[in-house]
């Protein structure tokens, strides 16, 4: 008597054997496993006996019906991360080189597993989808003998597909805003390593407006020609007091920085990017100065 059919496209025999393989313990409960190809597909039929009664039938059907829907929906929630990451790589940035293809696909499988922000992230949408589509593959072989799995996931996942994509594409531009961001600090690092120091030392303060002050080794303002061109530019562009400190250090390029007050900045990224670019050579303190006149 006839069971279940799972149809497997050829491109998923792996998943196929691994089917078959956590389903051998049930040729001893009865069961028997057969191959069947039709055209690019290839069946696993499972029977049993004609001669067994309904209601071991019956129990038989339920026990092979539930242990489906539990690799099936295994796999799905682990396993198609890797194919709807080629997917989207394919489809969203096949304007990059295939080496930079590959390198973005590897990034983004180590965020998935190592990562812990991005695992955690992952981790969530499994928790949140196994019990559904194992739920949507039960009421499908309740329904039905025969599952096609490509044909499943397509048809009846599209919402759990949906989202695995817009997962996987924010983690891909997440990374590679990382990536552009990393090139841009090694660039600044680079133009102040090559430049000689305008200042030995530079004090940074923050007065109550949130605007900042620099003071040089001696405690006094720093107001070159160089940073009052700099300042003007405020007036000029959508460039921010942030933005003003940062081209200032750089422009200065000094051996040491220490900035006071730093509970004041509450921009984290600020002080971040300083410490990248100039790395071994900042000092945060929460003390107060005042410059001398």
């Amino acid at each position: 008597m006839h069971f279940f059919s799972i149809g497997f496209e050829a491109r998923n025999l792996g998943l196929m054997n691994s089917v078959i393989e956590k389903l051998e313990d049930i040729r001893f409960q009865g069961f028997k496993i057969e191959e069947r190809k039709a055209g690019d597909l290839l069946f696993i039929n499972y029977m049993t006996s004609e001669s067994d009664s309904y209601e071991a039938w019956s129990q038989l059907r339920d026990d092979l019906k539930n242990r489906i829907a539990d690799i099936l929906s295994d796999f799905i929630v682990n396993g198609l991360q890797h194919t709807m990451l080629e997917r989207v790589i394919k489809d969203e940035y096949f304007y990059l080189e295939n080496e930079d293809r590959e390198q973005i696909k590897q990034e983004v499988l180590n965020a998935m597993f190592e990562g812990k922000e991005y695992e955690h992230l992952f981790s969530q949408l499994r928790d949140k989808w196994h019990g559904p589509i194992r739920q949507r593959i039960l009421e499908h072989l309740d329904a039905h003998d025969e599952l096609i799995v490509d044909g499943f996931i397509r048809f009846r996942l599209k919402d759990f597909l949906q989202e695995l994509m817009g997962t996987v594409d924010k983690v891909i531009e997440e990374l590679l805003v990382e990536r552009e961001y990393n090139e841009f600090i090694k660039l600044l690092r680079y133009f102040v390593e090559i430049q000689e120091p305008k200042v030995r030392e530079v004090h940074v303060l923050v007065d109550d407006d949130r605007k900042y002050i620099l003071l040089d080794d001696s405690m006094r303002v720093i107001n070159n020609d160089i940073l009052k061109e700099l300042a003007k530019e405020i007036s000029d562009t959508e460039m921010s007091y942030d933005d003003l400190l940062i081209s200032s250090l750089i422009t200065i390029a000094p051996t040491k920085i220490t900035i006071h007050g730093c509970d004041k900045i509450k921009n984290t990224e600020l002080l971040n990017t300083i410490n990248k670019v100039f790395r071994g050579k900042v000092i945060m303190s929460q003390d107060g100065l005042y410059p001398q006149n």
